[in-house]
């Protein structure tokens, strides 16, 4: 390749690589070395970047002798998504030495795009199931004459129970919508948590009388009041609680505690609520955050979750600066730590 050509693609603000018709890369510049560390001259490109229709589509353009656009996921790099453009410039007249691969990342792109996708998907599929399950009893009812008071009853409170689930749905997309696009900024006041908190157990209070748990509350903070949005934080904790009731076994206890805690220098308010109940095997803590991902699909939708709470509670937290963790072992419960900031005088 001549020096002018590689001088203008050096200005290139995109992954250019030039390789030659047997494979080898004759040329990149420094996006590339960026984007490939082991890149290097003289190495086959399929040992840098793996891609069946990246490969079939350089063939291509060495026999037909003609550009093209081609878009891949390489096999060694299954995050990341690429629009390469394949184009000849000829050493001279009728000569076609040397491929210019010309990368243009979209994996960003092509990630949120993805999650829009799974998202629609997923608040279609649960919807679909109450839905059906509201429709196929209405038909029932009209269509049999002979259907007695006491089944009809029966029928119409499963359609009221799937009716508040779908609202239970609606409601935590609305409130996960409000805080992922985070567009104006929370009103925070001077709160006292611990009576966040006793407000969140009192609104769980027949859930927890109904499974006859014993929720104890552990006031160890001394500085008591810390600056935060109190509608959302106390969201935060209705959820965690709500979660740990919905699966601990029946006269079990929640252990809820509150104390001071030094992260990176930094002083934070630490709520730490313990359950007693099943525990979560280690390959699912760090995915329980993310939007419907659930350990038991069909147990957690009987027990009325969305799948929506945990994700709530990591952008609500996130917009108070906070921390969030989760510890758990199967058989030995599990431990949700929520960590608030506030300035220690």
């Amino acid at each position: 390749m001549k020096k002018n050509i590689k001088k203008a693609l050096d200005k290139v603000p995109l992954i250019t690589i030039a390789i030659s018709v047997d494979r080898n890369i004759t040329y990149y510049n420094n996006f590339a070395k960026q984007k490939f560390l082991f890149i290097e001259e003289g190495r086959d490109i399929n040992a840098v970047i793996r891609s069946m229709e990246l490969n079939s589509f350089i063939d291509k353009a060495f026999r037909e002798k003609i550009d093209f656009k081609v878009e891949f996921q390489p096999s060694n790099y299954e995050d990341w998504y690429f629009i390469a453009d394949l184009v000849f410039f000829p050493e001279s007249e009728g000569s076609h030495k040397e491929l210019i691969v010309i990368l243009t990342d979209q994996t960003m792109l092509y990630n949120y795009e993805k999650m829009r996708t799974d998202f629609v998907a997923n608040v279609s599929h649960e919807l679909r199931t109450p839905l059906s399950s509201i429709v196929g009893y209405i038909e029932t009812i009209k269509n049999d004459i002979n259907l007695g008071k006491i089944t009809t009853n029966k029928f119409l409170d499963i359609m009221e129970d799937q009716a508040w689930r779908m609202t239970r749905l609606v409601e935590d997309l609305l409130m996960l919508s409000k805080y992922e696009a985070g567009d104006k900024p929370l009103e925070l006041k001077e709160t006292e948590i611990a009576n966040i908190l006793q407000k969140a157990i009192d609104n769980l209070n027949k859930k927890i009388e109904d499974k006859k748990l014993k929720v104890n509350l552990n006031d160890l903070f001394t500085k008591k009041l810390i600056s935060l949005n109190s509608d959302s934080i106390i969201q935060v904790f209705i959820n965690i609680i709500d979660n740990a009731i919905k699966y601990s076994d029946e006269g079990s206890e929640i252990n809820i505690v509150l104390k001071q805690a030094i992260l990176d220098d930094n002083a934070y308010v630490q709520v730490q609520i313990k359950d007693q109940g099943e525990g979560i095997s280690n390959e699912h803590l760090n995915r329980l955050t993310e939007r419907f991902y659930r350990i038991d699909k069909n147990r957690s939708r009987d027990l009325g979750g969305t799948g929506l709470g945990l994700s709530i509670v990591k952008h609500i937290i996130n917009r108070h600066n906070g921390k969030f963790t989760i510890e758990s072992e199967i058989n030995q419960g599990s431990t949700f730590t929520v960590y608030l900031p506030f300035e220690f005088n």
